[in-house]
């Protein structure tokens, strides 16, 4: 007879496998993910605490696959989009996107504004799509770029339009660096937020703008998505829709890709 596990279900203890090749590989893309700038072999040794000598095969490997590129003016390793452009083959992202760019496309023609979308991801919102403004002045985000999920108009959509459960779930999972919420001001903002409709406040990271945020919604009548808009004030008041009206068009456009993706 085959011997038996004799701890309890409730005692046993998840077996840990380990792939060091794997995690050197994965250090390595999570350290340059980090840095905009790349990072020298020698940075990249003395942040892992691993001798190049480790970490060369992986570095060579990385660059074959099209993960790495390697700069010899430099003398620096950079991420590729691949891992960006391989996140966008998963299918709610690819439906998302495919919904969402051209409406987009056409409400910054409409409001002479960009727009973006984010999604929620392990404790951050994500930039998925971006459009510019076709107007001369252009205040854009990254695609990729992160977007925490306090002090930010994504980060306040996100959370206001979840059940209570899947919102302690999101918070806890906020990285140790972004800032935590004090609850009485959390509830603040998820009340104004489920109250309007929506969210308007004053960018953090930027005079004179306005963050308009709706929410998107999927098929199930869940919030896939936050659309906003980084409203660009002119100082000499030329713009060419006022944010009042830019207001009406973002909320449509917000139903318009949600009814796209099959919300009734």
């Amino acid at each position: 007879m085959a011997e038996t596990d004799k701890k309890s279900p409730g005692t046993r203890r998840k077996k840990e496998y380990s792939a060091p090749a794997l995690e050197k590989g994965l250090d390595i893309i999570e350290a340059l993910a980090r840095d905009s700038d790349g990072l020298s072999s020698k940075e990249i040794s003395a942040r892992l605490r691993r001798p190049m000598g480790q970490l060369f095969r992986m570095l060579v490997v990385l660059q074959q696959r099209g993960y790495v590129t390697y700069s010899a003016n430099s003398e620096r390793y950079e991420l590729t989009l691949k891992l960006f452009e391989l996140s966008h083959q998963l299918a709610p992202v690819r439906r998302l996107t495919l919904a969402a760019a051209p409406l987009m496309k056409r409400l910054a023609q409409d409001i002479k504004q960009s727009c973006h979308l984010v999604v929620y991801y392990s404790g951050k919102g994500h930039i998925v799509v971006q459009q510019d403004s076709p107007s001369t002045r252009v205040l854009s985000v990254r695609l990729g770029a992160e977007a925490p999920l306090i002090d930010t108009c994504s980060g306040h959509v996100l959370l206001a339009f979840v059940e209570e459960e899947e919102r302690r779930v999101m918070l806890r999972s906020i990285p140790a660096h972004h800032r935590k919420p004090a609850k009485s001001a959390l509830n603040e903002i998820i009340g104004r937020i489920n109250k309007d409709g929506f969210e308007l406040i004053a960018s953090a990271q930027i005079q004179g703008v306005q963050d308009i945020g709706y929410p998107v919604y999927d098929h199930s009548g869940q919030i896939s998505a936050a659309l906003v808009v980084p409203f660009l004030s002119y100082l000499d008041g030329s713009h060419p829709v006022k944010i009042e009206a830019a207001q009406g068009i973002i909320a449509t456009t917000a139903a318009d890709i949600s009814s796209r993706l099959g919300y009734r």
